[in-house]
This record gives C-alpha cells, structure tokens and sequence, in this order.
C-alpha cells in the first residue's frame, strides 16, 4: 500500500541534521519511507498514492517511542497511590500480575495499545510479566510496534517477597525467557522484537544474570532491567548481594554493555555513570511514574548522563501511575530546569530526541525507526494544531513539549498502515475494549483482595 502525507504544515523529521520542514511530506511504499522533503518535490515522484493524508493542520513527525511500558499492569489504576515504591512492587504489583488469567493479560495489553496509539505512540518497551503470548496477540491485533520480553525472577528473600506464583528455579527462568525469544521475535508481521528480562536487580541471581547475557549477545537482542529505582530498592541488593550495589555487580559479571536497557536508574554515582558511558548502557527515564512513587526522580543524574552522551529514552511505566501520553511525559522532564534551578538545561528539540531518536537507539532500532528518512520505516504521527492548547503555533517542537497533550493526535501510521484516522483507531473497537476493561479490572482488584486500596478518602456513596 502507498502513503503520503503532504502539505504539513510543519513536518518535524529528526533526521541527521534535524530538518524542520514547513509544507512538508512524507511518501511511503508498502512498510517503507521512499521521499522526505518539501510537498511539490515529493509530488513530482509520486504523484498519487493509494492513501493521501491532508496535514495542512498538523504537525508531522516520527511516531513516539515509549521505552518503558508495562502492559499487564494497565487495570490497575487507583491501586497504587500514596504507597513507597517496596510496597507497591512487593504488595501490589506483583499480587496482582500473580492473580491475572490469559484472558485478562490480553485485554490489559490492548487496552494498553488503544491508549497507546490514540497519544501518537507507534513503539513501545514491555520488561513482561506472564502469558506473554497474549501481549504478542495484542500487538498483533492492535498494529502497535513493540519490544517484548517475559518477566525473569529466580530469587525470592525477605527483601523482594516475590509471590508464590512468580517463583521460578534459575533453570526454569532461562528456559521461558529463551523459549519467548526464540518463538515470537518477528511475531505481527515482524513488528514484534524479542528480548530478555532481568525483571529487578534485586530478583536476579548472578547465575541467572550471566546466563541471560550470554543468551542476548548469542541471540543478538537485548536485555531489559529494572535498577536502582529508589535508595530503598539499594539498600535492598546491598542486604542481599555483600553489600554490592547494582550496577557494581552488573558490571563485575559483565553484564553491562550497548544491549543493556536499564529502567529508573534514579540513583547512580559518579563512578557507576562513567561505567554507563564506557559500556554504552542505555537508560529510560521515568518522570511521572517517578513523581507518583517519590522515588527521587529529580535527584537523579540525567542532565549529566545527557551532557556525557549516554543515551536516555522516555518511558511511562505504568498506568496507575502515569498516563502512557509522550507529550505529557515531555513536558515533565522540565522538572529538571526547576530542581537544578537551570533555565537552560532540557530544550524542547532535547527532549523531542529522547522520546523520538533516543528511544530508537534504546531498543536497538536506530536504522529502522525514531525518524523520517528515506530507508526507515513508515511509523508516522500527525497531530492536529486546530486545538486550544497548540495556538499559538509559533515553534512546533516547544508546543509539542511544552503545552500539547497525546489527545491532540490525528493520525497514526505504523509499519506504512493506518491505525489512527481523525483520532479514532481503525484496528479495534474502542468503545467495547474500554467496557469490557472497566468490568474486568473491578473484578481482578476483588480476586487479587486489593480492591480496598482503592477506595477514595472521601465519602463514596
């Protein structure tokens, strides 16, 4: 099938020499980006396509990438506020991904994927939990793109209190995790990669860490890992590892490298960042999710890790604690100016490359997405600038990161195909994803016994 999407009003295509393009226009044959330029260049080669998109109205650009992103916790807004990160992983999260069915796990991924597409998002990063193959289903069924991984814990001590039903022998645990990659990495026509995952620091044996990475570096793929999330999340490994913090044992086993992808990485020292620099590690970055929790977000080390040019992505985590909205989770990364009480610090264009670009070296996919380039492939958003919170439009890229908000997007292209038109999604019906993810996530809180937790302060009658 052909695309083009012409006359944009602004056409943003973080390309090597970030080219911001007014009448802009993108053609696209089958899953491919074939022109990148000015609308009557592109038109000269290709003059009609099978589908046209009129963008006079919109801002186009690359489709966001969400490097961190867990779908089988999507029903669980509400269960989680006003909690320290220990008790929500140990006593809720965990609880409730034990006490979920297939069925459950698949309708929370396209759940996940509906609000997903309809912010601008083509791509996003799953650490896993269990019945992955339903989230594969998901992303088959939705058109979304996405890295996937099943969850990996092996140990279970006082200080991580892993439910019954997520422990598994090391053994065990390298057996699945294998078994995930090799059966569904090119899964949904190829939009689905396959990696591992050391679910947190703390749940990882040093066996189970080794063998994974010889299995990433064999299979050519990637390892996902939660770490050094909060101060109590390393007080934890220290009891648990010789007094060793995270990125020290990693590093001691080798497993740092360019296909480590590290989630929160809130509280690194000077030592453990040049390690990140010298092994190439990749970060996400977790602001609102951050924020919900009181992790020390803002205490982290990002603005340095930008300045040394270890490369940081954007992830929103989880639903019950950040909306999945890329726009949204911009405009936090501002946060930073105000703490470090910098002005300067975060551009707009900065912050565009972490949840464009950045994302897209994160999960080993420079060559493919992150950016229109002729080569690369179709995964494309528009947003509408016909909206309050875009006029005036004066910057494009300072109102995608400083006023507009995932509701603003129009349309959505993945892998050359139409997922999003005129805000409403073509692959599934919303309406009835939506019902059925209400009356479901109520009775999942009532089975797991967490349903007290989310009872409001206030009288609810």
């Amino acid at each position: 099938m052909g695309i083009i999407v012409k006359h944009a009003r602004f056409l943003i295509t973080l390309d090597k020499t970030r080219r911001i393009l007014r009448d802009g226009a993108v053609a696209c044959e089958g899953d491919r980006i074939v022109a990148v330029g000015k609308t009557d260049e592109v038109l000269k080669d290709y003059p009609s396509m099978e589908f046209s998109v009129e963008a006079k109205d919109g801002v186009v650009l690359p489709g966001l990438i969400d490097g961190h992103c867990h779908t089988n916790q999507q029903l669980m807004r509400g269960l989680t506020d006003d909690i320290y990160q220990h008790t929500a992983v140990h006593g809720r999260m965990w609880p409730f991904e034990a006490s979920l069915t297939e069925e459950d796990v698949h309708l929370s991924a396209v759940a996940c994927c509906l609000e997903a597409i309809k912010s601008g998002t083509t791509c996003f990063a799953d650490p896993g939990g269990y019945h992955m193959e339903k989230v594969v289903e998901a992303v088959d069924q939705t058109g979304m793109r996405a890295i996937l991984a099943r969850s990996l814990i092996d140990l279970s001590t006082p200080a991580t209190k892993a439910p019954e039903a997520l422990r598994e022998s090391t053994d065990k645990a390298v057996k699945e995790g294998e078994e995930f990659v090799r059966r569904y990495d090119g899964a949904a026509e190829s939009r689905i990669k396959t990696w591992f995952s050391l679910r947190t620091e703390r749940s990882t044996s040093n066996e189970l860490a080794k063998r994974i990475k010889e299995l990433a570096d064999r299979y050519g793929t990637g390892i996902q890992s939660h770490m050094a999330t909060s101060q109590q999340s390393i007080r934890a490994h220290k009891e648990i590892f010789e007094g060793k913090r995270p990125l020290e044992r990693y590093e001691e086993m080798g497993i740092l490298g360019p296909n480590l992808l590290i989630i929160h990485a809130n509280w690194v020292n000077e030592q453990e960042l040049e390690a990140l620099k010298r092994n190439d590690v990749k970060v996400v970055h977790c602001p609102i999710a951050g924020f919900h929790r009181a992790v020390g977000t803002l205490h982290g080390s990002f603005v340095e890790m930008e300045k040394m040019g270890i490369t940081v992505c954007l992830g929103h985590d989880h639903a019950h604690g950040s909306p999945l909205d890329m726009p949204k989770l911009m405009n936090a990364v501002k946060a930073h100016k105000d703490i470090r009480e910098d002005p300067t610090i975060y551009p707009p264009e900065t912050i565009l490359e972490m949840a464009t670009i950045n994302g897209a070296k994160a999960l080993l996919m420079e060559d493919e997405i992150g950016s229109l380039e002729v080569g690369k492939k179709a995964d494309i958003t528009i947003f509408n600038v016909k909206r309050p919170e875009w006029v005036p439009v004066l910057n494009p890229v300072s109102n995608l990161v400083g006023s507009a908000c995932g509701h603003s997007a129009d349309t959505v292209i993945i892998e050359g195909k139409v997922v999003l038109e005129k805000g409403k999604t073509v692959t599934i019906d919303e309406e009835d994803i939506l019902e059925k993810a209400q009356e479901t996530a109520e009775e999942i809180a009532r089975r797991s016994g967490l349903i007290g937790y989310a009872q409001p302060r206030w009288p609810l009658l």
